[in-house]
């Protein structure tokens, strides 16, 4: 807890480790078509117009949901594990799906 007399900012000892802590937070944030087979993720983001993203919510993959690819190549659709159960994805809707 500050002080009443301490409004000056808090500034980090190593302002360098700082920086690196927060490029790998930033380096986390990446597609679902970026992960590697079995990595898991959790989705931070859905950039998909309503209905797509509804229905993909309809089938449990949503921001907060654990994830991990399963199966995919470059430029083709991906199976995903969400949850328990599995999910077909086209690799263009993939493409707009962030993960952490």
């Amino acid at each position: 807890m500050e002080s009443k007399g301490d409004s000056a900012p808090r500034v980090f000892a190593n302002t360098k480790n700082t920086e690196e802590m927060m490029t790998s937070i930033e380096r986390r944030i990446r597609k679902l078509t970026e992960l590697k087979l079995d990595e898991p993720a959790v989705v931070a983001k859905i950039k998909l117009d309503r209905g797509e993203a509804d229905r993909l919510d309809e089938l449990g993959l949503h921001v907060g949901s654990a994830v991990r690819v399963l199966a995919g190549t470059l430029n083709e659709s991906i199976l995903i594990a969400v949850g328990d159960g599995r999910i077909g994805v086209n690799y263009d809707v993939a493409q707009k799906i962030y993960v952490y």
